[in-house]
């Protein structure tokens, strides 16, 4: 089921129209949060070019005074390394990832990404579990609306649920 969902809802995720006015909407429902503002280190991510784009968000944060940290997979899990947003490598997986070496692990907010989520704030990524496997504190899911699937994702024990999920629409 979750690999059907998966399927399905990155074909969506890719015929999105006007990407931009909607990141920039999430952006802004983002930084007015409570978990936002309250938070001194953010974990966010480069997007893909089908995903919500962060680089306004990461920027903003960044001269917000926030400590940025970006993911990089190492083996088998994600680590968080701090970022100026400038120094980038492509991964394996064809993710911009960061080249800095600080690694942080005292993370207040992950901005979280997702294929697909559900209105009860599960979520589906890639497979892997790397997000599943290194969440926690607070957990924001941000996604474009028509990413949301109007059922609830079966899920289990390993599956992590987010505090919040923010689309351009609602937030959940």
């Amino acid at each position: 089921m979750k690999e059907e969902l998966r399927n399905k809802y990155k074909i969506i995720r890719d015929n999105i129209k006007d990407k931009d006015i909607k990141s920039n909407i999430i952006k802004n429902k983002v930084i007015n949060t409570i978990e936002y503002k309250n938070s001194k280190v953010i974990a966010l991510y480069k997007n893909l070019d089908t995903e919500v784009y962060t680089n306004d968000l990461i920027n903003y944060a960044l001269n917000d005074n926030k400590i940025v940290v970006l993911p990089k997979v190492i083996g088998n899990t994600l680590k968080f390394y701090k970022t100026d947003n400038k120094s980038f490598t492509k991964s394996k997986y064809n993710i911009y990832e960061p080249i800095e070496t600080d690694i942080v692990d005292n993370i207040d907010l992950f901005i979280v990404p997702g294929i697909c989520f559900d209105k009860y704030k599960n979520r589906i990524g890639f497979g892997k579990g790397y997000y599943d496997r290194v969440l926690k504190s607070i957990k924001i899911g941000i996604c474009f609306e028509e990413q949301i699937y109007d059922k609830k994702i079966d899920t289990n024990e390993y599956d992590i649920k987010m505090d919040k999920i923010i689309t351009d629409k609602n937030i959940y």
